[in-house]
């Protein structure tokens, strides 16, 4: 069977290999062949040799973790069935399990010892075909077909939201304004689900107005502010109070300005893990005041549970009704698996690039 896969710590090992087992599906698991199979930062992070481990006793990594298949076959009796289209949840539990594996919220994970489909101790999904346990494949309706490889990404929106909705909890809250920070397939869904719900949003990015990102965002009544022009430092005086931020850009002085944009009782959502390191001159006892005298909040979300996929599904298709083909927009290249590493060649005006196998 033919995958992509890398040799973790090795810098620049992305190879496409024939010589992979077929999946040898366990009692009660089903089989899936991959249809396409999403490419991300994480991706090429893994590709430069920054992290990832390989199953134990394995030279290799077969990557992927943003995925879409078909149901080949599946168990009596299970929640899948053959031909149903499915998208599988990224990480497994702890062996101990901790309290919150063992009540099936493995991205809440108290040890670190989980593992990850595609990142660490688990081969992911850039295969022809995998195996797994029904409990972590999320049905997908035939409608969704084109764009139901963004759900991956989309559940890492969908819990931010969630968690935030929830914790706010704690007050009278009605929030209206909010900042995306970051252009790329996680800060585009996370402003489409949010004027889903009713926010004013505003996107801000690197890019210069009138790009391609911009005019994506304007077909959904969603503002775009170029950083080039205006500075987030800026930004708060042209938007006014701001009530919630969505994070998603991987830049360390970016998370900083992000908590900073926040109006009183208003949450910043990190959603990017800020690689290697970097030192920064912070004005620690204005930010701790700030932050503790305005009632604001600051909380990451990573991966998510099988309730964001399924409340991905939901928005997706909301989406979709609203703005017919707007999400497949954000798929800006379709390419052969076997022309993987061209993948992670982009261009500013890229989006999501996605391998196709089937």
């Amino acid at each position: 069977m033919r995958a992509v896969a890398v040799v973790p710590g090795n810098k620049d090992s992305l190879h496409v290999r024939g010589d992979v087992p077929e999946p040898a599906p366990g009692a009660g698991e089903a089989v899936v062949r991959v249809l396409e199979a999403g490419v991300c930062g994480t991706d090429v992070e893994i590709h430069q040799g920054l992290y990832g481990a390989a199953p134990g006793g394995s030279p290799y990594l077969v990557l992927g973790h943003e995925n879409l298949g078909v149901v080949d076959s599946a168990p009596a009796g299970a929640a899948v069935a053959v031909g149903d289209l499915v998208v599988a949840t990224v990480r497994r539990p702890c062996d101990e399990p901790c309290r919150p594996c063992a009540a099936d919220q493995n991205d809440m994970c108290l040890t670190g010892r989980f593992k990850e489909r595609g990142i660490g101790g688990l081969h992911g999904f850039m295969s022809e075909r995998y195996s797994e346990d029904p409990r972590y494949l999320v049905r997908v309706p035939y409608s969704l077909r084109e764009v139901a490889v963004l759900l991956e990404p989309m559940t890492i929106v969908q819990k931010g939201i969630e968690q935030a909705l929830r914790i706010q909890e704690r007050m009278a809250w009605d929030p209206r304004k909010a900042v995306v920070i970051g252009a790329g397939p996680v800060g585009i869904l996370a402003a489409a689900a949010l004027r889903l719900r009713g926010y004013e949003v505003t996107v801000a990015a690197l890019e210069p107005e009138g790009t391609f990102k911009d005019r994506l965002l304007d077909e959904a009544g969603i503002d775009y502010v170029s950083t080039g022009r205006t500075p987030l430092a800026d930004l708060e005086a042209k938007l006014g109070r701001v009530d919630l931020v969505f994070e998603a850009t991987g830049s360390a002085h970016v998370v900083l300005r992000a908590m900073q944009l926040l109006g009183p009782a208003g949450v910043c959502i990190l959603s990017s893990v800020t690689g290697g390191s970097k030192n920064l001159e912070v004005d620690v006892a204005t930010w701790n005041r700030e932050m503790v005298l305005g009632n604001r909040l600051v909380f990451g979300t990573v991966n998510a549970a099988r309730r964001h996929f399924e409340s991905g599904v939901a928005d997706m298709a909301a989406a979709e009704e609203r703005l017919p083909g707007w999400l497949g927009k954000l798929i800006t290249r379709r390419l052969p698996f076997t022309d993987a590493p061209r993948a992670l060649e982009r261009s500013p005006e890229d989006v999501k690039t996605v391998l196709q196998f089937a």
